[in-house]
């Protein structure tokens, strides 16, 4: 033996946690390099094994990571050689990702997801749009489920800082109504389909649809109610208003006339904001205010 300290598997097994079966799995799939033999029973390994094994661990842990890709990642970072991989080895991994590889996915992933939907999709459906393999996949998400979370991160980034961005040095109160919503309108043609699956994740039994869903409606009538609020400190809005309920409204009025203008021609986008515009001009704004919130200067 040599001169560095040896164990046999059963010692292994108690310093690292992994079952004795799990060790020989791994071993037969290529994942550990084999233990130096001395009898034709008699096995020993070292600290070598030690530091692969917790490699493994860590990445089934942090990454969550397939049997198969961990082949792949191990070679990426160094703790597994090709030698010790034999035969079984797959291809080499990809080089380093770029910061801008998730984001690549989770473009490939919202095309994907809205041709196809959530449940029929496959990751290698998405992996092949965006040009990586699966074991690049799974370095940056566990799993499906997990990408369509972030998916819908995206989304809502989207939805809400694009109206951030539009209503930028706008100080004109309808205007920046008017702007927040035909950002709307533009982001839930783009968005529908995913915003679809998400609600109907709602009836499943897990938690996050609907506090992703309860997120995003909170982000985006937060800052109407703000400026509602402040539209009637100023005297722009009607005293007797209730801004919050004001928000919802408006939200729930875009959102369903999205839906109407996406069924056909009959109507557009300024069609939608026209007629938005009139309700709020004829019950929301003062009186006082009213000559000064011209639909032709709005929209």
């Amino acid at each position: 033996m040599n001169e560095q300290k040896s164990f046999k598997i059963s010692e292994l097994s108690r310093q690292t946690g992994i079952p004795k079966s799990t060790i020989h799995y791994y071993i037969r799939e290529g994942l550990l390099h084999p233990p130096k033999k001395t009898s034709r029973t008699m096995a020993y390994f070292d600290s070598s094994h030690l530091e692969r094994l917790a490699a493994i661990k860590r990445l089934r842990k942090d990454l969550r990571m397939p049997i198969a890709f961990l082949k792949q990642e191990l070679a990426r970072t160094g703790s597994l050689s090709k030698q010790s991989m034999g035969e079984n080895a797959l291809p080499d991994a990809e080089p380093e990702p770029k910061e801008s590889r998730k984001t690549e996915i989770v473009k490939a992933a919202i095309e994907v997801f809205t041709q196809k939907g959530y449940h029929s999709a496959k990751v290698s459906d998405i992996t092949r749009k965006a040009g990586i393999s699966i074991g690049t996949f799974y370095v940056h998400f566990q799993n499906k489920r997990d990408l369509f979370i972030e998916v819908v991160e995206e989304v809502f980034r989207h939805i809400v800082g694009d109206a951030a961005r539009n209503i930028k040095g706008e100080q004109d109160l309808g205007k920046r109504l008017v702007i927040r919503g035909r950002t709307f309108f533009e982001n839930y043609t783009r968005y529908v389909e995913i915003l679809n699956q998400l609600r109907a994740e709602i009836a499943s039994e897990e938690k996050w649809p609907q506090e992703k869903l309860n997120r995003m409606y909170k982000a985006l009538t937060g800052p109407v109610i703000k400026e509602a609020r402040e539209g009637v400190e100023r005297g722009e809005i009607r005293a007797e208003v209730d801004p919050e309920l004001l928000a919802f409204a408006l939200t729930g009025l875009i959102e369903v006339l999205s839906f109407r203008i996406s069924l056909d021609s009959k109507y557009t986008i300024e069609d939608a904001m026209r007629f938005i515009g009139e309700l709020v001009i004829s019950g929301v704004v003062s009186p006082a205010m009213k000559e000064r919130w011209k639909m032709s200067e709005l929209v």
